[in-house]
């Protein structure tokens, strides 16, 4: 695939933001939101739930992560069932189409993915699979090298299949492949919202950065959030949002906005294939509960999913066409 420009971030930043990234910044509690933040989402809400697009529907919302290992696919997961928990009509889109997980994340043996799709065998409502827990799953492909090199041609028919299953949804969660690869970033940038997991070690927040960066360098990028993960103590986790908006704002002229941390706790760390996602399975734990917060926050952003003023169909596939004519890939 050829590489869009401006989509990969150049490295010469690296060593210097490792020095920024390891300042030590005032830490509040991680339980209350910044004032400025929760007054930013509520405004938001009395908006209604026009998007920068200027239209209502199926929401994209988007889980991203500069890096593997960060726990994307466990927060999508999870925020996935968080979210039908208040009624919400979830659809999650397992979007690492060659290495994908999130089927064994809900508790499903699928037996068709995105790869019947892309090879012109199934619609794509047709591989929307059930799961015990809530949301609908789109499967990515697993061990599908292939997948991650979709043409621009694929990606339009990709758009094109989500609209046939946009309105039976109020939600479309989009669990994105880790990284900035173009594939990866011309998906996001079609998203209204990317929520961007990080966790506290240096390493992750300059992976984190260089997405930020890739992201923002367009015009009209989606809104970008941040929750941390893994964190390690209260306070943790608003102290490492600090250090990675202050660099985000200094070389990349963005705002980004912190939805909250997860702890690690045993909970987590013992959590196995074939069990329930973790809120429902500790639904009281504490990260169960700071992601039933990230949920609530979110809420005041997305409000009332009754509210449509478009069919969701057409602004999911205007946004993949205008995104991708600014970006071409091969064909």
């Amino acid at each position: 695939m050829e590489r869009a420009a401006g989509l990969r971030p150049d490295k010469s930043w690296s060593r210097r933001f490792s020095r920024i990234f390891s300042r030590d910044k005032d830490s509040p509690g991680d339980a209350e939101v910044p004032r400025e933040v929760s007054l930013s989402l509520e405004d938001r809400a009395r908006q209604g739930v026009a998007s920068q697009h200027g239209r209502a529907g199926a929401y994209l919302l988007a889980v991203a992560s500069g890096k593997g290992g960060t726990g994307k696919s466990f927060l999508a997961t999870n925020l996935g069932v968080a979210l039908c928990s208040r009624g919400r009509r979830v659809t999650l889109v397992d979007c690492d189409f060659g290495m994908a997980n999130d089927h064994l994340l809900m508790g499903v043996n699928p037996a068709r993915s995105i790869q019947h799709f892309f090879a012109g065998s199934e619609d794509l409502a047709d591989v929307v699979t059930r799961t015990p827990y809530g949301p609908d799953l789109l499967p990515g492909g697993s061990g599908i090298s292939r997948l991650g090199d979709l043409t621009e041609v694929e990606l339009l028919q990709f758009a094109q299949g989500l609209s046939s299953i946009a309105d039976d949804s109020d939600i479309m969660l989009m669990d994105s492949a880790a990284g900035i690869s173009p594939q990866s970033i011309l998906t996001l940038l079609s998203a209204e919202h990317v929520l961007v997991v990080t966790n506290p070690e240096i390493a992750a927040l300059t992976d984190a950065y260089a997405l930020i960066k890739c992201l923002s360098s367009h015009p009209g990028h989606p809104r970008i959030s941040i929750v941390v993960n893994r964190v390690a103590s209260d306070g943790q986790g608003w102290a490492t949002f600090q250090k990675l908006s202050d660099v985000a704002r200094r070389f990349s002229h963005c705002e980004i906005h912190y939805l909250g941390a997860i702890s690690e706790e045993p909970a987590v760390t013992h959590q196995r294939l074939n069990q329930p996602p973790l809120v429902i399975s500790h639904p009281t734990c504490q990260a169960s509960r700071a992601i039933q917060g990230i949920r609530d926050r979110l809420d005041l952003l997305v409000g009332s999913v009754e509210s449509r003023s478009a069919p969701a169909q057409q602004a999911i596939e205007q946004r993949f066409k205008e995104i991708l004519g600014h970006h071409h890939l091969r064909h």
